[in-house]
């Protein structure tokens, strides 16, 4: 009977302690980055009364026969598990989420570990824990901000008291982008096209005259194209047809063109063709004053003996063939007599063509007279230019001399007194840099294909104050009751294809910082040198500082847009100044990317935003505030603007963290069952992340707590009724002796 009394005895002490835990948790439910502990029992001794027997023959073995002695403590276990995150908006307060612990030391070579991350500011300065004052652990920077591998954990301290010295500004860093078409742009206008027959009317000019540049007597062209199938054809005297094809090539082209090889070019090489395919006489081709095509010696030769209805078809493309075949076709017998064909044909006029022989956009004549005066008239800038006080300029058509300015007999002397009178140098730059001659006749070969061929194209000088606006040129009837030349004036209005535009011009400004702290501005200025992908560039300082050397140059850019090279004028690698205000001589790096990358200035067809968007200079500055990151870093904001890193909170793990002792005051140490605690750099070194402006709450559970209770009573009251009925049991035994 004594064996159930303290059998039960021990199920009452036990149970009180495990109520102890129980009521800990429930107390510390608001205590921040509280730990709860759990209780686990186990079996206390046994007695044995019997022993175990193994079998024996027939007989079974016998199990051992023992009875319990009650209960006792297995272990007190800290439940580690994170608790919630609880945000406070206070910049020293901080929470981590993972393993780690915030270490501390009490100043006599202890450290301790905590969860609480309610910090503080001490009279000195120092971070510390405001429930015992031990002091924060961790790594401080040095006066440059960087905190070196050397460095060994000690107490943070908040320098507010100290200040930053001034940093004289090394390098100047740029980024954005500049307008690849920031070039500048003049006045482009031209006329409506010239033509003639003057030009085809010799051997020589059927050589030079390409069958892509030929246009029909209405001024329509052609469209004879490289690689078109041009295809000869005619009836013999039997009624046959008879064709043969040659293709149209380029003038140069390599092996060069040769009819009898089947390949064109121009309108001699065509002339030999149709030689070739009407049997091989010779074949004479001329040119009408109104220039159509005559030709004769056709047929007698190799059994041909009539040839009718020759014509000469594209027969690659329909747009061309109707053009073509109006021109170059003879639907008379050829034999022995001169035949002209039934459309005319017309070149672009050049600038050796006499004005007499040029025709209009349409193929008509142009009127003008011996003695008309020709007028050009425009706004050059915001000017207009001053009147023709000269009469202008005087037509000829060869037969006089006369006139104050002239004669013009051809379109060269039109030309000429053209760009004489609206001011234009001999060559004008392009968008791609090249130079081409202000004013002259569009070619069907290398011309600019925004204007039509034969039409006079005028290029003005770059910038808005060149503009050219309201051209005119006109021609004044010298004889009075003739016709006027109306054709002549319509075809010199002039049709702008292209505007002007200035010079793209971008400035940019910073303020650089000497060795005293000094505030200096320096303007940065990007002009288009007009060559695609090049930049001039100059610095200036604005309160008139001494320059010495490098403050201008070209920047290049690279196809894709990246910087190719800074070149400085004077050979210099940097810009250097002198602020004149004792504080020593400046050189400044001019950062302004690289090839490749897109980081710093780059060109693209966007526009221009070009900035300095940094430098490394400061002034002297006070610490006004700091901040914390998830990593641990402390940083301080100074009056200067500048943020510069002080120190790194360090954060502790270890192999087991439930097996720390807790000291009290939300503490652990160190045990021997914890392992040793590891400094380490939050989310580097250590998964751990440090939450800045949070805590972390106590991880009791509430609910598991009061069933916990529950439990707590039940066992007791249980372990109460043993020592009871005990009891009981006793008393009666006591009775018997009565």
């Amino acid at each position: 009977m004594v064996r159930s009394l303290y059998t039960g005895v021990s199920g009452l002490r036990n149970h009180q302690l495990m109520m102890d835990v129980t009521s800990h948790n429930i107390a510390n439910v608001n205590t921040t980055a509280f730990k709860s502990q759990r209780i686990t029992m186990k079996e206390g001794f046994t007695q044995m009364l019997r022993g175990a027997q193994r079998p024996v023959g027939d007989h079974g073995g016998v199990n051992p026969m023992q009875v319990g002695l009650g209960m006792a403590v297995g272990s007190i276990d800290s439940i580690m598990e994170q608790g919630s995150l609880q945000s406070t908006g206070q910049i020293t307060d901080l929470a981590i989420e993972g393993r780690g612990f915030f270490a501390f030391t009490n100043g006599r070579g202890g450290t301790f570990y905590s969860r609480n991350g309610a910090l503080q500011l001490n009279a000195q300065g120092y971070l510390v824990s405001p429930t015992n004052g031990m002091n924060l652990l961790g790594l401080t920077a040095d006066s440059s901000g960087v905190i070196r591998g050397s460095a060994l954990p000690g107490p943070i301290k908040i320098p507010f008291t100290d200040k930053l010295p001034a940093r004289a500004t090394e390098e100047i860093t740029f980024a954005c982008n500049l307008n690849a078409n920031g070039m500048g742009r003049g006045s482009w206008i031209h006329t409506a096209s010239f033509f003639t027959s003057h030009e085809l009317d010799t051997t020589a000019g059927r050589e030079n005259t390409l069958l892509t540049g030929l246009f029909d007597h209405n001024g329509n062209s052609l469209n004879i194209r490289e690689n078109d199938e041009l295809r000869v054809a005619f009836t013999d005297a039997t009624g046959t047809t008879v064709d043969q094809t040659f293709r149209v090539v380029a003038y140069n082209s390599t092996p060069a063109p040769d009819p009898t090889d089947g390949t064109v070019a121009t309108l001699e090489d065509l002339r030999r063709a149709i030689e070739i395919a009407t049997g091989g006489a010779p074949v004479v081709v001329d040119i009408t004053p109104d220039g159509r095509l005559e030709i004769s010696g056709v047929g007698n030769t190799a059994g041909i003996s009539d040839v009718t209805n020759l014509a000469v078809r594209n027969i690659t493309r329909p747009t061309s063939d109707g053009f073509v075949a109006n021109v170059f076709q003879w639907p008379d017998a050829l034999a022995g007599a001169t035949h002209t064909s039934i459309g005319g044909l017309l070149t672009a006029a050049n600038e050796d063509t006499p004005l007499h022989l040029v025709r209009d956009s349409n193929g008509r004549g142009l009127g003008l007279e011996n003695g008309d005066q020709i007028r050009v008239n425009a706004n050059v800038g915001n000017t207009a230019l001053p009147p023709c006080a000269d009469g202008g300029l005087m037509f000829s058509d060869g037969g006089i001399t006369a006139g104050s300015v002239g004669p013009a007999t051809t379109i060269g002397d039109l030309m000429f007194y053209m760009q004489t009178r609206l001011r234009l140098p001999d060559l004008v730059p392009t968008d791609s840099g090249e130079e081409v001659r202000s004013l002259q006749i569009n070619n069907a070969a290398d011309g600019d294909l925004r204007a039509p061929v034969g039409s006079l194209v005028i290029r003005g000088q770059v910038g808005s104050a060149f503009s050219i606006t309201g051209l005119s040129i006109n021609a004044t009837n010298a004889t009075p009751n003739t016709p006027p030349p109306s054709a002549f004036n319509a075809n010199m209005n002039g049709t702008q294809f292209q505007a002007n535009r200035d010079v793209e011009v971008h400035s940019t400004s910073i303020e650089v910082f000497d060795n005293t702290g000094a505030s200096h501005t320096l303007m940065m200025t990007f002009t288009h040198s007009g060559i695609p992908g090049e930049w001039l560039w100059e610095i200036t300082p604005r309160e008139g500082q001494l320059i010495l050397s490098g403050n201008h140059g070209r920047l290049s850019f690279a196809p894709d847009g990246s910087p190719a090279s800074l070149e400085f004028a004077d050979g210099s690698t940097d810009f250097r100044f002198d602020p004149r205000n004792d504080s020593g001589e400046m050189a400044i790096r001019l950062n302004v990317g690289f090839a490749g990358s897109h980081l710093g200035i780059t060109q693209f067809e966007s526009p221009t935003t070009t900035a300095i968007v940094a430098q490394d200079g400061y002034p002297m500055g006070q610490l006004l505030d700091i901040s914390i990151t998830e990593t641990g870093e402390i940083n301080g904001l100074y009056s200067s603007g500048i943020s510069r890193t002080l120190a790194q909170i360090l954060v502790a793990e270890f192999q087991n963290p439930a097996g720390l002792l807790r000291t009290g005051d939300s503490m652990w140490a160190e045990s021997h069952n914890s392992g040793n605690g590891v400094l380490l750099r939050a989310g580097s070194s250590s998964k751990s992340s440090i939450k800045p402006g949070a805590l972390e709450m106590s991880n009791v559970d509430l609910a598991a707590e009061f069933t916990d209770l529950i439990k707590t009573q039940r066992g007791y009251q249980s372990n109460a009724r043993i020592i009871s009925t005990s009891d009981s049991l006793l008393q009666e035994l006591v009775n018997l002796v009565r």
